[in-house]
Parts: C-alpha cells; structure tokens; sequence
C-alpha cells in the first residue's frame, strides 16, 4: 500500500512539473528518450551479435586479468555494464565460468561504463548531436523491419544511440535554459557535509532511474550549462556509482546464489570505491588537474575533467579490491550459502538463460544431467547398492554378491524430489526454444526426451525392484542366480554411463574410438537380456530347476532390465557424447 501511494505521489509530482515548467518538462523528456535509447541499444547488441558477446565473455576469461580486460573492452563497446551483468550471471548459473572470473569481469565492466561520460562531455556536448540523431533513428526503424535477426539488432542498435543522442541534446537544452530560471548551484552546501548530501543525491538519482549511465548524462549535462558546481558534480558521479549496487541487488533477487553473491561482490566494489572516492575527493581533483593539460584537456571544460574523475577513482577501486577476489569470493560464499540442497528445486534453469539460446541449451543440459543423478542413485539404491562402494569395475560382483537390503521407495522418490524437477525442465525448455533455431530446438526436444527416458527408466526399476529384493533371498539357486544377473546387468550399466559421465565432465579430451568400443560393447551386452531368445529359461523350466511363476517374473524383469540397459545408452549417447553437437549449435547464434 505504501510503494502504490509513493508511486501515485512520484507521477503526480512528476505531471505538475511536466504541466507547469516547460524546462523541467524538456529535461524529463531527456532522460526518458536517453533511458529508451539504452534499452533499445542493449536489446539491440544482445541480437546484433548473435550470441558473439557470450563466446567472448567465456572464451576470454581464462584468467581473471583477462576477464577484467574483456569486462571493461566489451561494456565499453556496448555502453551497457547491466547488459554484461546479465551475461555474467547466465554463465554463472550454468557454471560456465568460475564467481572470481566473474567478478573480476564485473570489476573490468564497472570501469567500462565510465566511458559514458568521456562519450557525453566530448561529444554530447560539443558537436551538434541531435543532427546524427534523426538518420540513425529513421534507418533504426528501417532496419527492425527484417526479418533476420542480425539487421533487427542492428536496427535497434542504431534505434538505441538516436534516442541516446536526442536524449542528450533535450537534457543540453533544458539545463542551459533552467540556469535562466533557477541557479541550482547557489543552493550548493560547503564541505564534506555538502558532499554527503550530493552523494545521496547521485545514489538516489541512480536507484530511481534504475540506470548509472543516465544519471551520469544528467550530471553532465547539468555541469555544462553550469547549474551545479564541480565540486558537486564529483560528488554526484561518486553517488551514482554507490546507486548501482542498489540497482545490482535489485537485479539478482531472482537469480540464484551465485548471482547473489556476484551482487554482493558489486556492492563491495562500489561502497569501497566510494568511500576511496569521499576520502581522497579533494586529492583526486587536484590529480585530475595534474592530468588534464597532459591529456588535452582545456582549463575549464568541467564535463571531461569529470569524466576523468570518474575513471580515475573506478581504477584506484579496482588497483585496491582486484588482489582479493578470492577473499570477497570466500566472503560471499559465507554469507550467502546455497538455498536448496533439495534435488527437487533446479539450480541451473536460471530466467537470465531463457533469451540466449546457447546458455538455455547448456541450463536443460546441465539439469538433465542434475536429473539423471539423482535418478541413478534412486536405482542403484533400489537395487541395494551404496554409490559409494562403486569405484571401480571390480567393486561390481562384490556389489552384487553383498546383498544388504536399503529401504528405498522409488515412487516417493519420484513424487518428492524428480517430479517437479521434471516439470520445470519441460517447461523452462518449451519457453526457451522459442528463440532458438530449428537445429537448437531439436537438440532441446531431444534432451526434453531424454529427460523423460530417465523418468521411465526410474519407474522401470520400480516394476522389478520388489522380485529382485525377493528372490535374491531365496532358497533356490538357479532364480537367485538369475536375479543376481539381472541386477549385475544394470548395475554395469550404469557404471558404464557413469564412466563416461565422468570424462565428459573431465578437461581431459574424450578418445571417439574407446567411447563407440564401448558403446557397441555395451549393445553386445544386451543381448544378454534376451532371455527368450537365448533359450536359457526353457532349458531351466525343462529341467525342472525353476517353477514356471519364477520363469514368468525372470522373463518379464529381465525385459524390463533390457529397457533400462537401452535407456541408459539412450541417456549417455545424449547427454555425455554429443557435447560437440551442442557448441555446433552454439556457433549458429553468430550466423542466423
């Protein structure tokens, strides 16, 4: 009720101020078409480059002096630190890069976006910008008219820096003309009190428009047509630098914990930025000073020795935090610890995914994967088997030999934990190929199958689990020793698909021609399973060492083992031995 009323009292303070002061009104329409223009320019990047900006962020990060680098080369590029943000906490959902990487990347692109105003205070304001703007808005439109992507995100790239430019141009426009009105700057407060105040106010500011960039365009603007002091203006850039934590905490809300503790880490970056910043405020000026002839810059062009400012104290920032990453990782991952360790609760299906075909490909992958896991284990427990005693090949026939009953009820195994994981795998893959391409969209279907094979797989070992646990007690050898085949099969096989799940996730380079050995070895296998074929249960029923009820319950789990021994090859050809598949698809995003 009291965020409704603060919202019905912001717009009809807003519309006074629109209805009753044209130069408020021409400073307001600023800010809104430059906030416009970031948004088309950040949608149009992440369609313009195909997925090009995500291959760079995770092929350039290597190291975390890379990913600093990459961080500040390619927010300088795009002119959106909030757009890399979003990238970075895609990859960290899907564990394609390490939080230290991560967060040195946020640290590279918190330097990136002071180019803003470098960009601002010697374009924006020097040349006659509005002019650029018209063209690149019309052919902007003209552009989001094609129907291939490339052309649309170049469209609204072009959209994006017209209504950046206009933006700037009305908010030029409307301070040089306010300063006629109203002298902002004779309200101006002395001494670190002051300070304090315009940093709140810069804070404020930037929380409100959501946008660190905006606000720093304003304070420019703002400077240029003289309307506030210099001093203040310091102040102002330094508050819409501690603003932007707020805006990263906002945003990772509804990430999961390492997007949390990426916040985190972006929140102690700013604050401790700003206080170097508040501490050093008066050294930091007489420095840009110091700078400013040796870079060409004029005596008294406020709006560059500002934007110097601004890079400077984001540098000493990062000169200060960059050699403890480890401890802020360390820290972060102490103070926010992980929120579910239930395997009924997705750790990889993060929304940020959904729009970026190739991470969305590698969430499903990744919790399918989760899936199988989990679902394993439930096998292996039903069938009496700790996952733990299963190292090697060896421990197979001592597994199998060892019978020591676990507890295990696969149906409330599957209705507690792998249902709803189910669920949200088939859903999160339905709205994420909507932006894929045909091949992209077959290797989700495929994966959504697979999904659903494990699932099957699960409740086949439910229909035999109960035969297996009664005849391996019992007295007769010949149905004991046909269970102990049964159970000795499926257990081989999935320690087979664990083996190769395990090079799978191994730096190691997988051998092609070891893996298809392995594969047709394991196909070989399942002949086994045939007992109908083989004719070894008729030979048992004419001898007379088993009653024909024990010849029906071997024939019909011994049909049902030879699904699951099919499914698991089904699961692993999939999910562990067409990754190549997945980076092909990958790639396409550059060329569609």
């Amino acid at each position: 009720m009291v965020k409704k009323t603060l919202i019905i009292l912001l717009v009809l303070i807003t519309a006074f101020y629109v209805i009753s002061e044209d130069n408020i009104k021409i400073i307001l329409s600023g800010i809104a078409i430059f906030l416009i223009g970031m948004h088309f320019m950040e949608d149009g990047f992440k369609l313009f480059s195909g997925g090009t900006l995500e291959k760079i962020l995770e092929k350039f990060t290597s190291t975390k002096v890379r990913a600093l680098t990459t961080g500040f080369i390619t927010t300088s590029i795009v002119q959106s630190s909030s757009l890399i943000s979003v990238i970075v906490i895609s990859f960290l959902s899907v564990e394609l890069i390490s939080l230290a990487k991560g967060i040195a990347i946020i640290f590279g692109a918190n330097l990136g976006s002071t180019t803003t105003a470098w960009i601002v205070s010697s374009f924006g304001l020097k040349l006659k910008i509005s002019v650029y703007a018209m063209p690149m808005i019309i052919f902007g439109v003209m552009f989001r008219f094609s129907k291939n992507n490339t052309y649309v995100g170049l469209g609204n790239i072009l959209l994006g820096l017209g209504f950046i430019f206009l933006g700037i141009s009305y908010m030029k426009e409307g301070f040089d003309t306010l300063k006629d009105s109203i002298d902002l700057a004779a309200y101006s407060v002395g001494g670190y009190l002051g300070i304090f105040i315009y940093i709140l106010i810069g804070a404020v500011s930037t929380v409100v428009i959501q946008s660190s960039s905006a606000t720093m365009a304003i304070i420019i603007t703002a400077l240029a047509g003289a309307n506030i002091l210099y001093i203040d203006a310091l102040a102002l850039a330094i508050g819409a630098n501690v603003g932007t934590t707020v805006t990263a905490v906002l945003g990772s809300l509804t990430s999961n914990e390492n997007g949390k503790r990426l916040a985190f880490a972006h929140f102690i970056f700013n604050i401790s930025t700003g206080l170097i910043a508040v501490v050093l405020i008066y050294t930091l000026r007489d420095l840009v000073e110091i700078l400013s002839p040796l870079l060409g810059i004029a005596q008294d062009n406020y709006t560059m020795k500002l934007a110097l400012f601004h890079t400077i104290f984001n540098l000493l920032g990062i000169i200060a935090l960059f050699p403890f990453i480890n401890y802020i990782v360390k820290l972060a991952e102490k103070f926010i610890t992980d929120k579910y360790q239930k395997s009924s609760k997705p750790l990889y299906l993060a929304e940020a995914n959904v729009k970026i075909p190739y991470n969305a490909m590698v969430s499903i992958q990744k919790e399918t994967i989760r899936l199988y896991d989990n679902a394993q284990k439930a096998i292996l427990h039903a069938l009496s088997v700790h996952t733990s005693q299963l190292n090697t090949k060896d421990d197979i026939k001592k597994v199998v030999n060892q019978y020591t009953k676990i507890d295990t009820n696969l149906d409330d195994i599957y209705q507690k934990e792998l249902k709803s994981l189910y669920s949200d795998i088939i859903e999160y893959a339905l709205i994420s190929q909507q932006n894929m391409t045909k091949e992209q969209s077959k290797y989700v279907t495929d994966l959504k199958q697979i999904s659903s094979i494990i699932i099957q797989t699960l409740k086949d070992t439910r229909d035999i689990q109960k035969n297996i646990n009664f005849y391996l007690n019992s007295k007769n050898e010949h149905i004991k020793e046909e269970y102990r085949f049964i159970k000795e099969e499926i257990v081989t096989f999935i320690f087979e698909v664990n083996q190769l799940k395990k090079e799978f996730e191994s730096d190691s380079v997988t051998d092609e021609l070891e893996v298809s050995t392995q594969i047709q070895v394991d196909k070989e296998r399942l002949q086994n399973l045939d007992v109908i074929h083989n004719g070894r249960i008729d030979s048992l029923i004419k001898e007379e060492k088993i009653t024909s009820k024990m010849a029906t319950s071997v024939i019909n789990d011994t049909s049902n083992a030879y699904t699951i021994c099919s499914n698991l090859l089904t699961i692993a050809n999939t999910l562990f031995i067409r990754d190549n598949k997945l980076r092909e698809l990958g790639e396409e995003d550059e060329v569609k």
